[in-house]
């Protein structure tokens, strides 16, 4: 008889505890430095040629890829050299939205640095929001100053063109004793070209509501969606959109008002000053007057949303 040896019980192993290592953000700002330079050198023939708008484009087509507010505030600054160079209202008020959007990004990081928020997407370090931001808010004083500038300009060259046609029409009607029927009337060019710049500053009034209402209503679409939805990165697009042409608007409409109401008032004054004022001088000028509270009315016109 064989004695048979027991059998040993195997001790259970204890689980180890389970411990939650921090894996750290998903991009640090050292990272984005890199890829942001990457950016830099994809638009860097278009910048040696001094083709903003290119560069702009550029930067603006690789900024929300990667979420960074540096690489907006750049495109921003492209867009205002491009409308120094081609002196373009668009142009001004292009890089104040690109200015605008980057702010957005900066202070959410601001947030970040203070302990209000948490992200693990740092594309800056957020201690260095602060700074980015003054750079931001300085961005668009310098944009609105340009705009400024520019329609000013134009004010200046309308009305020097409309003192030159007056002037020889006064230099016509000395040379002929006898004026015609049909002959323009003083201040009459004056009033017709202030009559297509304030149709313009209309035209603009339509983009600015056109726009804010796609926007608006792309706006309402994504607060429908689930998180994650594909659907939200198309409304996003068209939200963009939408808003790039109500800023446009903006532009044309303030420097249409700009340069028509002076130049429409200004040939009336002349017609009025001449003795010939008429009928017709008087229903425009009303009706340039009739437009300008729909001007005051979209003054300070805030575009609002996830755009």
């Amino acid at each position: 008889m064989y004695a048979f040896a027991k059998k040993k019980k195997k001790k259970k192993k204890k689980p180890k505890p389970e411990v939650e290592e921090d894996p750290g953000p998903r991009l640090t700002p050292e990272d984005a430095e890199a890829k942001r330079q990457a950016i830099r050198n994809s638009v860097s023939a278009a910048r040696d040629s001094g083709n903003w708008i290119a560069v702009a484009e550029g930067l603006e087509k690789n900024a929300p890829l990667l979420g960074d507010p540096v690489t907006m505030l750049e495109a921003g600054e492209a867009r205002i050299e491009a409308a120094a160079k081609g002196r373009s209202v668009d142009q001004a008020n292009l890089a104040i939205a690109d200015t605008r959007t980057a702010l957005d990004i900066l202070h959410f990081y601001d947030a970040v640095a203070s302990g209000q928020a948490v992200s693990d997407w740092l594309v800056i370090a957020p201690g260095d929001a602060a700074s980015l931001i003054e750079r931001g808010d300085a961005q668009i004083e310098r944009a609105e100053g340009l705009i400024e500038e520019i329609e000013a300009e134009k004010v200046a060259a309308a009305a020097a063109k409309g003192d030159d046609d007056d002037d020889d029409k006064k230099k016509k009607k000395k040379r002929k004793k006898k004026p015609r029927d049909g002959k323009a009337k003083p201040g009459t060019g004056m009033i017709a070209a202030g009559s297509v710049f304030t149709v313009a500053g209309v035209a603009g009034l339509s983009m600015i509501i056109a726009g804010t209402v796609r926007s608006n209503a792309a706006q309402k679409q994504v607060e429908k969606l689930d998180e994650g939805d594909p659907d939200i990165e198309t409304y996003d697009k068209i939200g963009k959109q939408s808003n790039n042409i109500a800023y446009i608007g903006v532009g044309v409409a303030v420097a249409g008002f700009a340069v028509g109401l002076p130049l429409v008032i200004s040939g009336a004054k002349r017609r009025k000053a001449a003795g010939e004022g008429s009928q017709s001088a008087s229903v425009q000028r009303r009706q340039a007057f009739g437009v300008s509270p729909m001007l005051g009315a979209t003054q300070g016109l805030m575009i609002r949303g996830r755009f």
